[in-house]
């Protein structure tokens, strides 16, 4: 004989869930159907005065580079001329050459017109590499 494995707990459940379902059909079923829309009536009701909303301002825009002046700043000594801002370019550019991931915070360059050589110095280390030619 098969045993009757659903416990009653469980069969009363599945009851009520099947009476509540039967009767929210019922429900659905004979609820009228409305086929035209109610109009509304609408008195003026008088509005206060919304204040007006505060607009950012445009952003100052950034002066052209080329309404900047351009600073050259040359070095003389004997016959020779030097362009710092030139030979500080080129000294960082070596330097990141060899070093691409390495990060700068401090990059001091050094010249010494009479060696003809540039010496610098980066976040505070120096090395006998850290030189370039002028």
């Amino acid at each position: 004989m098969p045993r009757n494995t659903a416990s009653p707990k469980t069969e009363t459940a599945k009851k009520t869930t099947r009476k509540k379902k039967a009767a929210v059909e019922a429900v659905v079923e004979t609820a009228p159907v409305i086929a035209e829309p109610i109009a509304e009536t609408v008195t003026e009701v008088p509005v206060a005065e919304t204040p007006e909303k505060k607009t950012r301002k445009p952003r100052a825009k950034k002066a052209d580079k080329k309404s900047e002046p351009v600073l050259i700043t040359t070095l003389q000594l004997g016959d020779a001329e030097f362009d710092i801002s030139d030979i500080a370019a080129k000294a960082y550019k070596a330097y990141k050459s060899t070093h691409k991931r390495k990060a700068v915070t401090e990059f001091r360059v050094y010249v010494k017109p009479e060696e003809g050589v540039a010496y610098f110095t980066v976040n505070g280390e120096g090395s006998p590499d850290f030189k370039i030619n002028l």
